[in-house]
């Protein structure tokens, strides 16, 4: 009877010996698992999502505006001199008059390409669309396309036509305000 008391016992013991030397291991395996997942996580700024609107008479035509502003997922990451990342930018605007659609499309930098030189197709990102005036039935809207938080930029004039059409050409407006 001692004999089998002492067998019970020293099988109990290898059985809780067991279990802690698996459980140890569990707990090492889980440690293993933590220290391998928590590496950091790179830090890639972008733009808030954002929206203007707004509503105007050109003679008797109601025309509205919508411009809308999301970071652009597929674009190329930017990343600045001090290798700070950004995402690229894209634009929408959306026209209507007397409620029909007279304009929709989107920008990236990309339609300013042949406007901008190779420093601001690497370095910039669009960097805004905003109205601006309304004259002889077209609407006016300024772009830019600068680096990232800082205040070297190319700005441009967006100009919608009152059948649709847009032409975009670089704001020299700036330049003579500063000559």
């Amino acid at each position: 009877m001692i004999v089998m008391k002492k067998h019970l016992y020293y099988s109990l013991f290898i059985f809780h010996f067991s279990l802690f030397i698996i459980s140890c291991g569990q707990q090492k395996t889980e440690t293993q698992e933590t220290i391998q997942t928590e590496q950091p996580v790179e830090e890639i700024h972008s733009i808030p999502v954002d929206s203007d609107s707004g509503t105007l008479m050109q003679g008797s035509h109601k025309v509205s505006y919508t411009i809308s502003s999301q970071p652009a997922e597929e674009l190329p990451i930017v990343v600045d001199e001090d290798g700070i990342k950004y995402k690229d930018n894209r634009y929408s605007l959306d026209i209507t008059k007397d409620g029909g659609s007279l304009f929709s499309r989107s920008f990236t930098k990309a339609d300013f390409k042949s406007m901008l030189s190779s420093d601001f197709q690497k370095y910039g990102i669009m960097d805004g669309l905003r109205f601006s005036h309304a004259e002889e039935g077209k609407l006016y809207f300024n772009t830019c396309v600068s680096y990232p938080e800082s205040d070297m930029s190319c700005p441009f004039i967006l100009t919608i036509g009152p059948d649709g059409s847009y032409t975009i050409t670089p704001d020299t407006s700036i330049d003579e305000d500063i000559l």
